[in-house]
């Protein structure tokens, strides 16, 4: 199994941290068992969710860690459906290529990675997972790379 954990509530503006509150959704949800490795999107938001597991006694130090944008990227999207780049630039959502859009074999991706990984991620992946439909900020959920199936568990 591989872990997913998606980003709570979070600002608006370049690179996008959370708010109060998103940093509290990361903070009540607690692994059931030790992680192999941790895969963190490029986004300020996907390292909190890190920190604050770590903070929490959530995960051990130890763990290995690696970086991807596949798991989320610096780019946020806007409260009016326009996407901001890292460098402030302002586009429509309809001229931006995510990873969420078909480009891009995510279950491919997921079954590369070691049992017991966990991502911190966001809603692009989920989306290119097909799991949109149960996409909520601020959740723990378990992924089956075989089964290609995937379920909220906090």
């Amino acid at each position: 199994m591989v872990y997913l954990v998606t980003h709570g509530e979070r600002l608006f503006g370049v690179n996008p941290s959370h708010t109060y509150d998103g940093i509290l959704q990361i903070e009540k949800l607690v692994l059931r068992e030790e992680i192999s490795l941790v895969v963190i999107g490029t986004g300020a938001r996907f390292r909190e969710i890190y920190n604050t597991m770590i903070n929490r006694g959530h995960l051990q130090q130890d763990t290995p860690v690696k970086y991807s944008p596949f798991c989320g990227s610096a780019d946020g999207l806007e409260a009016n459906k326009d996407v901001i780049l890292i460098d402030g630039t302002t586009v429509s959502l309809d001229d931006y290529i995510s990873i969420g859009s078909n480009c891009f074999n995510a279950w491919k991706f997921i079954s590369s990675l070691p049992d017991k990984t966990l991502l911190c991620a966001g809603g692009e992946l989920m989306t290119a997972l097909e799991l949109a439909n149960i996409n909520k900020k601020g959740h723990l959920y378990e992924l089956d790379p075989e089964a290609k199936t995937g379920k909220k568990i906090q």
